[in-house]
């Protein structure tokens, strides 16, 4: 439900370390996280907000041990004024108090964003939405102003097409609970429309602390798996026990904008957490984050439903949609031959055993659906493999590439997701080729002690 970034310009060529946060100083948000420069001295900063503008921690590693007392108080205060105010019982009184009253009783008072009762004069000259219905109750996200800033919680929604969508897969994987981490549209509509589910919404949007009880909502921040209250982190842990771990999913809609790395270390905390048996994953995430996804979780697959929102054109059927259809996917660990997408647009490919959609054309070189981005690939020999059909092969640069590209070496400017250092992309790895080799000599000298 997040906004849509490449990278952030402050981040580029900045390294997230993972390791332990128990012992990372805190900000606001939760505990830090450990950046690093090229070169450069580590440094602390916010898990959840890229802005300095948003979230002004910074601490240099080095100087972790040399703070001063007065510096951790000061932290501390800021930590208790972030939490001031936010009573999760009274808001769950109020909310019951505000669904006993008639519809045009009703007012949520959205500049403090909290529900408000006749005789409080101090809202009067507030932003005020009025005759709430018990639809709207059940459906905040669709009366809360969507939050806007792409460096820390912008909201990109789900339609209602692909929520009933993703509840019916559900339902139809038998899947009875759901753990819904930054998607309060799938948590709206179970809590509403499914009773054979059971869910809770894990967001870092406190507003949500007016709509649902404790035992439904947690004030959370997947980046570094915080959650803002010990309240809240108990019924987390409830809810997971009582799931005697099965017949449980995880969906997450995460900024497009954040690091996967820390997310990803979350997501598999969280399995952990679940216990021995595999947590079914549903993580939504552009086509093109696929690579970076795959370095985390190596089983996950991609599928190739187009996920819709309601508040951003470009991921939207239709005239002011993208041409190709939305850019978002879901990625899973669950066997995409389970998974049957909506026959109007989606189709089944008996080579792959899996729907793909009807513009992805099954390559029987590649021997597979090759098609990402809602085009339809085209092989090339030469560099073996399927392309973009706009793509052509340049002799010159040895290379399938736009028709108006500059030819010339183009030096990859990013960092190999196997080994981390640059020049390369992970499929040039050397290290990972001479894993590669190393593995097919250990099977062919394996194949001759057979044949003996």
């Amino acid at each position: 439900m997040k906004s849509i970034v490449h990278a952030d310009k402050v981040l580029q060529g900045v390294t997230v370390i993972i390791e332990d946060l128990k012992s990372h100083p805190k900000c606001p948000h939760g505990p830090t996280l450990l950046f690093s420069r090229e070169n450069q001295r580590k440094f602390y900063a916010c898990a959840a907000c890229r802005d300095r503008k948003l979230c002004s921690f910074f601490l240099w590693q080095d100087e972790l041990n040399k703070l001063s007392q007065s510096k951790l108080e000061v932290w501390e205060k800021e930590r208790k004024k972030f939490l001031k105010g936010i009573n999760h019982k009274k808001r769950f009184i109020m909310l019951n108090k505000i669904k006993a009253l008639l519809p045009n009783k009703r007012t949520f008072c959205q500049t403090c964003s909290m529900f408000t009762l006749e005789h409080e004069n101090k809202h009067v000259e507030h932003s005020l939405l009025s005759n709430i219905t018990d639809y709207q109750l059940e459906h905040p996200s669709e009366i809360m102003p969507a939050l806007e800033n792409a460096k820390k919680e912008a909201q990109y929604l789900f339609s209602k097409e692909s929520v009933q969508f993703i509840v019916n897969t559900f339902l139809e994987l038998k899947y009875k609970h759901v753990i819904c981490i930054g998607t309060p549209r799938i948590h709206e509509y179970i809590q509403s429309n499914v009773k054979t589910l059971s869910s809770i919404l894990l967001d870092i949007d406190d507003r949500f602390h007016n709509f649902f009880g404790p035992l439904d909502f947690c004030w959370y921040n997947s980046f570094n798996n915080h959650f803002f209250f010990e309240e809240a982190k108990q019924v987390f842990e409830d809810f997971l026990k009582g799931t005697n771990n099965k017949d449980t999913v995880l969906i997450t809609d995460p900024p497009f904008g954040g690091r996967i790395e820390p997310l990803a270390q979350t997501f598999s905390a969280i399995s952990a957490q679940y216990g021995k048996n595999k947590l079914p994953m549903f993580w939504i995430f552009p086509y093109f984050m696929e690579p970076q996804i795959l370095n985390s979780f190596s089983d996950f697959q991609m599928l190739d439903y187009k996920v819709l929102y309601d508040n951003h054109s470009l991921f939207q059927n239709g005239p002011k949609g993208r041409k190709q259809g939305s850019p978002v996917r879901i990625f899973t660990n669950i066997s995409p031959s389970l998974i049957k997408l909506p026959n109007d647009l989606y189709k089944f490919c008996q080579d792959c055993n899996k729907w793909v959609s009807n513009e992805n054309k099954h390559c029987k070189v590649c021997q597979d659906c090759t098609s990402k981005n809602g085009q339809t690939y085209a092989h090339c020999n030469k560099c073996r493999r399927c392309v973009k059909p706009n793509w052509q092969h340049c002799f010159k640069c040895n290379r399938c590439a736009q028709q108006d590209h500059k030819c010339g070496n183009i030096l990859f400017s990013g960092v190999c997701l196997n080994c981390n250092k640059k020049g390369h992309k992970k499929l040039q790895c050397p290290l990972l080729n001479n894993t590669k080799k190393r593995k097919s000599k250990f099977k062919q000298a394996a194949n001759k002690k057979l044949k003996h």
